[in-house]
């Protein structure tokens, strides 16, 4: 029994550290430096921990290679790749089979944005489709909701799983397109739905005030230490819903910030993640108020 109840306050404590123990991915979009060798090497020395990146084209291939190739031993977590349900036969390409080969060899996740149109019958097929394809390559697929696309928040997603029923699917949850979906003060919620299947999330600074479908971004996506929401209350919902997967930090649209974004970002969550963890766990009234 002994051995038991520590193996369980263990497990406790490292659910309650994980925040702050868990190292910050990086979103690729912004790296600065001459070349990907200059990138890669720069953002490895910040302490950033892996990577993820676009890969629909095969110029993002091109680049995972350079990358490779200056440090061998980088981490991908996820390759952002976008499939316009409306057009089914975008799957049938060399290069999607490519993208899914090299995922298989880093161990990393094919990270699904659905395009098309909301609601159309033929987004949990496609859906189920890519989870088959990635299923023979060994690839698990993290469905990625977008703003102002086909499945736009992770409640979205949900359906969608759900529907497709397959083992290889989960969901990634987007401090940005929740709150561009009207969940800033439902996190709790969200996370509470999503809990069983939420593997990545994505974290940045924003406004409390976002603009749901506009095409710019400079509301919703900051370095952390912009805007006037606070995102410890998207970690609080994180620690709330016993989270233990990956945090990144996304990064588009910031290329006019400082170089000096990248690292103030990882040093703002590092405090944050300890400031939340070393929160009490009790009910603290409305959510992110």
């Amino acid at each position: 029994m002994k051995s038991y109840l520590l193996l369980a306050a263990l497990s406790f404590a490292a659910v309650q550290s994980a925040l702050a123990s868990y190292p910050l991915t990086v979103f690729d979009f912004d790296f600065r430096g001459n070349n990907p060798a200059e990138q890669i090497r720069g953002i490895h020395r910040m302490g950033f921990d892996g990577i993820a990146m676009p890969l629909r084209v095969p110029d993002g291939l091109a680049k995972l290679d350079a990358y490779q190739k200056a440090q061998p031993d980088l981490k991908l977590v996820a390759g952002l790749y976008l499939v316009d349900t409306s057009k089914p036969d975008e799957l049938e390409t060399v290069h999607l089979q490519n993208v899914l080969s090299k995922l298989s060899e880093m161990d990393a996740k094919l990270w699904l944005i659905l395009a098309g149109e909301k609601g159309d019958p033929a987004i949990g097929k496609v859906l189920a489709k890519v989870a088959d394809m990635a299923a023979a390559k060994g690839v698990n697929v993290s469905i990625y909701p977008h703003d102002n696309r086909a499945v736009e928040t992770a409640e979205e997603a949900l359906v969608y799983l759900k529907e497709a029923r397959r083992p290889n699917l989960t969901i990634s949850v987007h401090q940005c397109h929740e709150m561009r979906g009207g969940n800033t003060d439902r996190l709790d919620a969200v996370m509470a739905a999503v809990g069983p299947y939420m593997d990545l999330v994505t974290i940045c600074g924003s406004n409390q005030i976002v603009h749901d479908g506009n095409h710019r971004w400079s509301d919703a996506i900051k370095p952390l230490g912009e805007g006037d929401y606070d995102p410890k209350h998207f970690l609080r919902a994180l620690k709330k819903a016993n989270f233990n997967g990956r945090i990144i930090l996304h990064t588009y649209g910031l290329q006019q910030k400082s170089d000096s974004h990248f690292e103030q970002s990882l040093r703002l969550y590092e405090k944050m993640a300890a400031d939340v963890d070393a929160e009490s766990t009790e009910p603290t009234g409305t959510e992110g108020k």
